[in-house]
């Protein structure tokens, strides 16, 4: 036996505790626990009210009770090789059944022999005429023993279980840790906050958390909304708003290119254009226009719904930089977007004098030099491409602005890189997402980063209708392309491999393609597309489709984003079942990009789980981007609906960015304020800026490229 410690610090490990050792730390540490503080944060997931002892007599079918009795027969029951055991006690009232369908080992028969009393918690059932509850929870008294103050006659906290530990015993070591460790908790709120928030003591939160008075709301408890819940949120989003306005106010010290040059080529760009812009749009060029005045270097999020017209917005930025005599660089996450950027832009920027490159990993030899070349002697003045525009020998002369499309594709690595191409300063960074952001995520994946969203379509854009089908009836759609097609228009069929894989039963795009092409579509020509093309290929297939030289485009995801034929107004997704949410809502956007009726037709095969139904059901009805957004994070979750690896979306410890949104902004605005005045080297402090640097220091460095 190990001695133990006397006195528990918080940063001790949980190894110390009376009861635990190596054996049950180990354990502990599979759920994330090792110091005596991070037991103390492993608060309940719910509640359970053991606050009255029920009789017997007054149990109904469905009550979740708590009842005492003395057991009065005991024994194994069904089968040999599927043992149960029962035990029947009576309260003087009545007779409860209780009931293990498989036996646990041997410790139910040694336990629960007759004679003895048990507290047991549990919904009532029936088997026959007899009251019984399955698995209950019970508290085994010994002879003269009172009832466990912590299990019973109260409210019970239920927690997540490591391995090893019952609710009870885990409890015990909770209580034990609360009693000699509780208030040597740092409170890591500042006292002004706390204050201004009327927020209690942390130790105070926590031992309420875990052990709720008697008169604690029952409802508030359960959902896990109480003031003591809400404390731990605020100050985990707190610790997070805090390193992000850190970051945030540290982009103020560098300084950038401010660009106050005139509207010579706006204006003529405006000429150009055969329609007007959105309000939206006039609104976010006027915002960013405003940044790119400043000497400190813009950092703001661009959001817009597909269709949006982003792509736009981000050309008359450009031009501000271009009319300034800087540079402009936008990076794309793959070659089709990029080639796809480039030709929108160019065929703008050919007309107002502008030289526009594109800059590869399919762009060698001889041309890629020319490139370099050009870039790094000023004459190249706008160039688009994917990570190749961050490689070494890149070098712009006055790189004034650059612009991230689809940024969530890119690791914070990448941007940081395209960053550090603004040799002499930093240039503005505009960020672009064709992903609705939920609020909460953006305060906290881009906490850091200024927000325009451009929440208007262009005039004349009719929404796509989308329509649910079984793959039983997707004759359907190909009736509805063929009628299409008769009238010149043009149709996207989507997969989602690119070859057939013996694992997976699913079409895959390279067979249906043959398949389409002489069974279906022989009358028209089809063509593929898919990621393992090469960049040439890929763009000859785009630019025939773009010229209605190919009638149906046979596609995988990578038409995802950035893709614009107006003339392409019908699109089936196969094994719809198979996408994300946010997936598919992008992949829809490719349609309804004109005046003309448009439909998506999302073919659906069984077996379909819930998860799927919920999915599919969400986007038939919807085409708000945001909307979807909101159902795409309830269904995913916000690590898988960034990527995590990507976004660097912090773990909260139990904070939910949807439950507790009405915290985050609490915290994102005390933060943000409290940063400006406060001194974080100061005594006081001393504990939160190391917890912050801890959690979120490598982030304060990276999050400024946004």
């Amino acid at each position: 036996m190990e001695n133990k410690k006397p006195t528990l610090s918080r940063r001790d490990s949980v190894r110390y505790l009376k009861g635990v050792g190596p054996v049950l730390s180990e354990r502990l540490a599979e759920k994330s626990i090792l110091t005596v503080e991070d037991l103390i944060y492993h608060i309940p997931y719910r509640y359970e009210d053991r606050r009255d002892l029920k009789r017997i007599s007054k149990l109904a079918l469905g009550d979740k009770a708590v009842v005492a009795g003395k057991i009065v027969a005991a024994g194994k029951t069904g089968r040999r090789y599927r043992p149960g055991f029962e035990a029947v006690i009576d309260d003087g009232t009545g007779v409860l059944s209780l009931k293990w369908f498989r036996m646990p080992g041997s410790y139910l028969e040694d336990k629960l022999t007759k004679g003895v009393t048990v507290v047991a918690s549990q919904t009532v059932s029936k088997y026959g005429l007899l009251l019984q509850m399955a698995h209950p929870e019970l508290e085994i008294l010994g002879e003269g023993e009172e009832l466990d103050s912590l299990s019973f006659g109260r409210i019970v906290p239920i927690y997540s279980l490591p391995a090893g530990f019952s609710q009870k015993s885990f409890r015990n070591l909770v209580d034990q840790v609360l009693e000699n460790a509780g208030d040597k908790l740092a409170e890591l709120l500042p006292a002004e906050i706390k204050s201004q928030r009327e927020w209690p003591e942390v130790a105070t939160a926590l031992r309420n958390v875990h052990f709720p008075p008697a008169d604690a709301n029952l409802e508030e408890l359960q959902n896990l909304r109480t003031l003591w819940h809400r404390r731990l949120y605020y100050q985990e989003f707190f610790i997070l708003e805090l390193a992000l306005a850190l970051s945030h106010k540290g982009v103020t010290y560098e300084k950038a290119f401010p660009m106050r040059a005139g509207e010579h080529k706006a204006a003529q760009l405006r000429a150009l254009l055969s329609f007007s812009l959105t309000a939206a749009q006039e609104r976010v060029i006027a915002e960013i226009k405003t940044d790119l005045a400043k000497s400190r270097p813009m950092h703001r999020l661009l959001q817009g719904d597909v269709g949006s017209g982003k792509t736009i917005v981000a050309l008359f930025c450009a031009l501000t930089a271009l009319d300034a005599g800087l540079q402009v660089a936008v990076m794309a996450p793959s070659e089709v977007l990029a080639e796809q950027h480039w030709h929108n832009l160019h065929r703008w920027l050919d007309q107002l004098g502008i030289t526009c490159g594109l800059l590869t990993s399919g762009v060698r030899g001889e041309d890629r030099e020319k490139i370099l070349s050009r870039v790094k002697d000023g004459s190249m003045q706008l160039l688009v491409g994917t990570q190749a525009l961050i490689q070494e020998k890149i070098e712009f002369q006055r790189l004034g602005l650059a612009v991230i499309d689809e940024q969530h594709r890119f690791g914070v690595q990448e941007r940081s890189k395209l960053k550090a191409k603004g040799a002499e300063r930093p240039p503005h960074i505009l960020v672009m997402t064709a992903t609705p952001i939920p609020r909460s995520l953006a305060m906290t994946a881009y906490g850091d980063l200024d927000i325009s969203i451009l929440d208007q379509m262009p005039v004349g854009r009719k929404p796509p209708r989308t329509v649910l089908l079984p793959d039983k009836k997707i004759e359907n759609a190909w009736g509805e392309i063929k009628r299409r097609l008769a009238n010149a228009e043009q149709a996207f069929i989507v997969y989602p491999l690119v070859e057939e894989s013996a694992k997976l039963e699913l079409h895959d795009a390279t067979q249906k393609f043959e398949e389409l092409s002489r069974e279906v579509f022989p009358d028209f020509r089809l063509g593929l597309i898919h990621g393992r093309m090469p960049p040439e290929q890929k763009e000859a297939v785009m630019e025939k489709f773009r010229k209605n030289e190919i009638s149906v485009l046979i596609a995988t995801t990578v038409i995802e984003v950035g893709i614009d034929v107006p003339n392409a107004n019908t699109m089936v997704i196969e094994h719809a079942e198979r996408f994300g949410l946010s997936q598919l809502h992008q992949l829809r956007g490719r349609v309804g990009r004109s005046e003309k009726e448009s439909v998506c037709y999302l073919v659906a095969h069984e077996p379909l789980t819930d998860i799927a139904k919920d999915r599919l059901k969400t986007i038939a009805e919807t085409t708000d981007g945001f909307k979807i957004a909101e159902a795409d994070l309830r269904l995913r979750g916000p690590g898988e609906f960034l990527g995590t690896r990507q976004s660097g979306l912090p773990p909260f410890r139990f904070a939910d960015l949807l439950r507790d949104i009405k915290e985050l902004a609490l915290a994102r605005n005390d933060a943000f304020a409290w940063v400006e005045t406060a001194n974080l080297d100061l005594p006081q402090h001393a504990e939160l800026k190391k917890e912050m640097l801890k959690k979120y220091g490598r982030m304060i460095h990276l999050a400024r490229v946004g």
